[in-house]
């Protein structure tokens, strides 16, 4: 008993001994700086199929996104183009008014006819009033062809040419009413109207003689048709109507 209660005593004395050595060697190994830490290395996260479709997805929209402003693009340029057209038909409009205003006040001074105006109808002279009502009713006329009314516009200048048969206005408005006709496919009328344009000298002669060559192609009349667009290209070789015509030569010849 008294050798068991030594042996406790060493025990607890060594035990009490080796605590501070062991945090003393604790704190060595703590704070030593010599001693390399080992930081451990982040692997890089490995793609997911997830990522990948996600990826795709944003791709295909940002492609869509491209061709949606591309086609707006495009819109706005057809836009500006469209406003363009509108605005120079409207300029030629008010040139056509003026040169019926033009014509019409030179036709009130008295000429004598010479051998080669004396077979042409002359325009009587019109009033102030009938001049102003012959414009405007030209002009409703243009507009209604303008917004694609062409039964509507047909009429209008039917109308026009029964009333003023004899302005500086008549030749284009034949014209334009055989453009009505045309484009309904009343061949036999337009071709009427397009060889009353012609007849009259107006500055669209050219024009109305190619139509009639088109007209001539409708109704199946070949040999007349090749007669008019020669006819064209030989007085107006120059103009687009001209080219036209040698177009519809070659085509005629195929």
């Amino acid at each position: 008993m008294k050798n068991n209660g030594w042996l406790s005593l060493l025990v607890v004395t060594a035990f009490s001994v080796s605590l501070p050595a062991m945090a003393e060697r604790a704190e060595v190994v703590e704070y030593n700086p010599n001693v390399p830490t080992m930081v451990p290395a982040v692997q890089p996260a490995a793609p997911t199929a997830e990522v990948g479709i996600l990826g795709y997805v944003n791709e295909k929209f940002n492609r869509m996104d491209r061709q949606l402003e591309d086609s707006a693009d495009r819109m706005d340029r057809l836009e500006r183009d469209m406003d363009r057209i509108r605005t120079l038909e409207m300029k030629v409009a008010e040139l056509e008014k003026k040169i019926a205003a033009l014509s019409v006040a030179s036709a009130s001074t008295s000429t004598p006819l010479t051998d080669a105006t004396k077979d042409k109808p002359t325009a009587p002279a019109l009033s102030a009033t009938d001049l102003e009502a012959a414009q405007a009713a030209y002009k409703k006329a243009f507009d209604q062809l303008m917004a694609g009314k062409y039964p509507e516009a047909g009429k209008l200048f039917k109308d026009y040419l029964d009333k003023y048969p004899h302005t500086d206005q008549s030749s284009n408005a034949h014209y334009w009413l055989g453009e009505t006709y045309f484009v309904g496919r009343k061949f036999d009328l337009a071709l009427k109207s397009y060889t009353e344009a012609a007849k009259l000298e107006g500055p669209k002669v050219s024009d109305a003689l190619l139509k009639q060559g088109l007209c001539y192609i409708e109704l199946k009349k070949d040999k007349e048709a090749k007669a008019v667009f020669e006819l064209v290209k030989k007085e107006y070789p120059e103009t687009s109507a001209g080219k036209q015509a040698d177009k519809q030569l070659s085509a005629l010849k195929k």
